[in-house]
């Protein structure tokens, strides 16, 4: 409730007159130790970006339908913000995926967000095609490179649903 609060204690005895036990009291305030925390879209979309790769890396090497997505291919993709600030790069070689912060020079296409916020909230969009769609429209997103690449790419992370718990 309080957050990260500093809380001093201050202890006073106080005797009594008729020679019972002294009487302690004890006082507390609450002090807070710093501003309110602020979100930080950045972040979050850096956390997705990188989360992405993973989940990417992972089907890589254990989903058969996954892996026949990547035969043939040889390539490298990126995701970032158009003032760079955040961006994350994609390596599909030999029918695996791996990725690394930042951009590089050429890549096969890149998908360019207006800002974090923007580029997170259309990631986690329910219906990821119509936001997809809407901030090409609106020009909030912007493809660079081959276009036939992103359509592919969009097909990719449906193979990335998480696993359905057993019961």
């Amino acid at each position: 409730m309080f957050g990260n609060c500093f809380v001093p204690i201050s202890l006073e005895i106080l005797s009594c007159p008729t020679g019972f036990a002294p009487i302690t009291r004890y006082t507390a305030t609450l002090i807070p130790s710093r501003k309110p925390r602020v979100q930080r879209p950045c972040m979050k979309f850096r956390f997705l970006l990188w989360m992405l790769g993973l989940l990417m890396a992972r089907a890589s090497r254990n989903n058969p339908a996954f892996q026949q997505q990547l035969a043939g291919k040889d390539l490298t993709f990126q995701l970032q913000t158009a003032d760079g600030k955040v961006a994350r790069h994609f390596v599909v070689n030999d029918q695996r995926i791996r990725s690394a912060s930042g951009t590089v020079a050429e890549p096969a296409f890149a998908i360019v967000f207006r800002d974090a916020a923007f580029g997170f909230d259309t990631l986690q969009a329910k219906n990821k095609q119509l936001a997809f769609m809407k901030g090409i429209q609106d020009k909030d997103i912007q493809i660079k490179g081959n276009p036939a690449l992103v359509i592919w790419f969009q097909g990719l992370v449906k193979y990335l649903k998480p696993r359905k718990k057993t019961a």
